[in-house]
Order: structure tokens, then sequence, then C-alpha cells
């Protein structure tokens, strides 16, 4: 099982959202991380077909997606940014009614749904209107029609968007669960999502692929870029003027910066533990990099 990506550009205008993006899945979790407007969900649309690349290959299995058609698709499962709930609907409706769209036997449907409100943990408000349902709740139903006709690549674009942290971490969980035997892509600006679940990560600026690996080895790649001062309200704001935006810690002694690039105020100290995958994004997709 592979999703191979040749060389994919996709153009807004005179806007490129992506460019000559070239990357090869196996099954696994992916944790694609960039900021909004970085390529994420062009590339999520480019896969599920609903986007015309203008060059490159897509390719399942070796064979151009567009050839596969409705076989690819119904290898496919979705979890889109925003997608509507049919508020009246309750959630046993709702997964019946989109496996309906997905073609799947109606005589399965129902035990399927059941099945699937199960594994997210919603079988006790099957019956409940999704108008009624938390953020969270939503997501995880969300998460649970993407699940139809168990597909084989599931992708999630922004699954904890909008949640609270406990059902932040239930959600990432609930992937971790279900990503066994499949290729999952996970398209967030939040890292920890990324940092708790993902087998590799993909850094994505401007639609370009800044670099991938597995957050132990892209952690390393900037344990020598990092460095952190306690700092005034004042003099933080002149540091992050001249350097870039850093991550701001409280301790003891008072408020810590830490910034991270090429170019460092030699007043700093250099972070030698302790580096997420936060300072990562912060090199490579927020201007660290090339300031």
């Amino acid at each position: 099982m592979k999703l191979t990506i040749r060389d994919v550009t996709k153009t807004y205008g005179s806007t490129r959202a992506l460019s000559q993006f070239t990357y090869e899945f196996g099954p696994g979790i992916y944790g694609i991380l960039g900021a909004n407007g970085a390529g994420k969900s062009t590339l999520f649309g480019l896969l599920t077909d609903t986007l015309r690349r203008e060059s490159g290959e897509i390719l399942w299995n070796d064979t151009d997606i567009l050839r596969l058609g409705r076989k690819y698709r119904a290898q496919l499962g979705y979890m889109p940014q925003f997608q509507g709930y049919y508020p009246q609907m309750t959630a046993q409706e709702f997964l019946c009614y989109m496996g309906e769209l997905k073609g799947l036997p109606r005589k399965t449907l129902r035990q399927e749904a059941q099945r699937l409100l199960k594994e997210v943990d919603l079988q006790d408000v099957a019956h409940r209107r999704l108008g009624q349902f938390s953020g969270g709740m939503r997501q995880r139903a969300l998460l649970a029609q993407a699940m139809l006709g168990d597909p084989h690549l599931l992708i999630l674009d922004e699954p904890t968007a909008g949640v609270d942290p406990q059902e932040r971490i239930r959600i990432r969980s609930l992937i971790a669960k279900v990503a066994r035997e499949r290729i999952v892509l996970l398209a967030t600006h939040i890292v920890s999502d990324v940092e708790c679940i993902s087998h590799q990560v993909l850094l994505l600026n401007r639609g370009h692929l800044l670099g991938a690996g597995t957050p132990e080895a892209l952690i390393a790649s900037v344990q020598d870029k990092a460095a952190q001062r306690v700092c005034s309200p004042e003099e933080m704001e002149a540091y992050q003027r001249q350097y870039g935006f850093g991550s701001v810690f409280q301790r003891q002694e008072g408020q810590v910066l830490r910034l991270v690039g090429d170019d460092l105020p030699p007043e700093f100290e250099p972070v030698d533990t302790g580096l997420s995958l936060e300072e990562v994004y912060l090199y490579y997709c927020a201007g660290g990099k090339a300031r």
C-alpha cells in the first residue's frame, strides 16, 4: 500500500499554492505541518480529486488516481476542515446518510454506523441530534464518517480545530488507534497534535516542502538553532521586532524569550535540551530559516 506524489503543482492566478511537491507515503501517520496558506488544504484537494493538478502525478499503488477513479475514491476517507453536519440529524442518521453517498450497501450500513460510533465513543449519544453536540463530539462524528467503508487512505484536515484541550487529546488518541494498516495524512498548524502521534512529519511553507523526517530527526536538525534569555517586556518586543517571533516561557527568574534561527543575538544562551517540534516549526515554517 503506497501513495506516491511526483512533481505536483497547483496555482491560483499568480499564486503558486503547491510547487513541485514530491513524496511517497506508506502505512503510518504523517503530520503535515504548516501555517495557514502553506498549501495543506490544496494538497488535500488534489489528493481527493476535488482540485485539478496542473502537472505531476498522484499514484495509488503505482496507478494514477485519475485512471482509478471510483476505485481510488473507495479507498479514501476524508475529514475536511469545514463540513456541514446537518444539525437536525442524529449521529447515526448522519453516518447512514454519508454512507449512502459513498455507495455503501444499505443492508450493512446501520451496523457499520453503530460500530464506528462505538469506536469514537459516541455510542451512548447515537440518537442525539448533532446540533446538540459539543464541538469535540461533532469532530468525532466527522472522524467516524471518514472511516465509513474501512478506507486504506485517511485524510484529516485540521481534525482538532476549535476543540478544547481534553477533546484534542481524545481525538489524537482515536486517530492513533484507527491508523493501524492505513496511510493517515493529518494536516494541522497545532504542533502538539503532530508531535504526539505522527511517525513522520512534513514541513510545508508557501507551497514548498521544506523538510521531512521523524519528529526526533527534525528536532535534532535545529539543535544549534535555538537560544534564549530572560527579558523585560520592552526587550522582548525589541528582540522579536528584529529577529522574529519566538516562544515565551514564564520562569521563576522572569519571562524567557526563546528565538530560533540562523542569526541569533550573541547575548542569548544556547538551548541544549528541551527542544520540541515547536522550534522546528518556528525555524522552517515561521521565518527562522530565511528571515
